[in-house]
């Protein structure tokens, strides 16, 4: 068989994903041919951890060699994980020269580059698959398939709110994306996958959408109306960040230490930011109300400061209401957290029913049934089969 060839650019943490499977479970069908990045150490640092699987060295280039790449290693697909905001230009520069896309969530940031890559794919009849990894999760699956078994009818209405913790939250704040140039911001770094969840379920589309996001938690402004009075820039060299607990050192976590501080000499990226410093342009408090073509319509809550992570769903539709709750993260510090799995739990009626006005809470609802719970992030089998399929 010949194998299908593969080149990513952008080697931060993400792109581990990628590359670990291609060099085991799919290295019968796959090869990884090139290695891209604006940083050297980066690429070294992805070398040594596919050595561990016993693969053989990847050609790296350097991101002004992104043609010659292309040109020498000829893959048939790139992987784009680099900054979003990069995403548009690696990708149609790829579709110009031949090449079909993978890339990370968001494809890009904002419509105008949105149309770019649109416009690329037309004048050049490529394929870009965007990888939405949580509608892969077991339970993310099964509402699919509740919902469109017609359970409750036809879905009027939703309330969906997400909470990230003061763990994984507030590492949005210490790096690249705390500058909303770099991501459009959570709305759309994050919550992508939550709108492309709701469209999934639904088999519908956004028609009408209104927004609004604030900074109320992180940023120095907010530190200080809580009384805090002591700041830093970034962590690394700081006596002051010793002392507060949402601060990340580096150099205790061996892989941020030789994918980020190792590498800071090449490119100036700061890893370690202060998450109550100054230049954050992103929202840590977010709604959305959104109207749908078939009619339905939702109401959208993102909170980047919660004290423990996962999420709340709500359908109302004309034959009943479905409920589902996970939690998978609990806080241990505002640096690490351990993963528990809470059950998901969803309500369901109990019968063919009368019209909804006339039911009681009693007679609507059976008690709540366990439900397994994946991570939302990474390759889980199926999504792994669909991205590495050979055709």
């Amino acid at each position: 068989m010949t194998k299908k060839r593969y080149a990513i650019v952008g080697t931060g943490s993400r792109s581990a994903f990628y590359y670990n499977a291609i060099a085991s479970k799919y290295e019968s069908s796959s090869q990884l041919v090139g290695l891209c990045d604006t940083n050297q150490t980066r690429m070294k640092f992805a070398n040594s951890e596919l050595a561990k699987l016993g693969y053989d060295p990847v050609p790296t280039f350097l991101a002004t060699d992104f043609d010659r790449m292309i040109a020498e290693q000829k893959p048939d697909e790139i992987i784009v994980t680099t900054v979003d905001r990069t995403h548009n230009t690696y990708i149609v520069r790829a579709l110009e020269l031949g090449c079909g896309i993978i890339t990370e969530k968001p494809m890009t940031i904002d419509a105008p580059r949105c149309k770019e890559i649109c416009d690329a794919v037309q004048q050049t009849g490529q394929k870009v698959r965007v990888a939405f990894n949580y509608r892969y999760s077991p339970h993310n699956t099964k509402v699919y398939d509740l919902i469109q078994s017609g359970a409750i009818g036809t879905v009027t209405s939703v309330h969906f709110e997400w909470l990230l913790n003061t763990s994984h939250g507030a590492d949005y704040f210490r790096r690249w994306h705390r500058d909303k140039r770099n991501t459009g911001g959570l709305l759309v770094h994050k919550s992508s996958h939550h709108f492309d969840l709701v469209n999934y379920w639904l088999q519908t589309r956004p028609q009408t959408v209104y927004a609004q996001g604030h900074l109320m938690f992180y940023g120095k402004e907010n530190a200080e109306k809580r009384g805090i009075t002591t700041f830093y820039n970034r962590s690394h060299g700081s006596e002051v960040a010793k002392t507060d607990p949402f601060a990340i050192h580096m150099e205790q976590h061996p892989k941020l230490k030789a994918l980020y501080l190792d590498a800071e000499h090449e490119d100036g990226y700061l890893r370690d930011q202060s998450v109550f410093g100054d230049g954050i342009s992103i929202e840590d408090t977010m709604n959305v109300m959104v109207k749908y073509q078939n009619g339905a319509v939702m109401t959208y809550s993102l909170t980047a400061y919660a004290p423990w992570e996962g999420f709340r769903v709500n359908f109302n539709g004309t034959k009943g209401r479905w409920q589902m709750e996970v939690r998978f993260y609990r806080v241990e510090s505002h640096i690490s957290m351990t993963f528990e799995i809470y059950p998901a739990r969803w309500c369901y009626p109990a019968r063919s029913l009368a019209p909804i006005e006339s039911v009681s809470d009693g007679v609507l609802w059976l008690p709540p049934n366990a439900l397994g719970v994946s991570l939302f992030y990474g390759l889980t089998p199926t999504r792994s089969n669909d991205l590495f399929r050979t055709y």
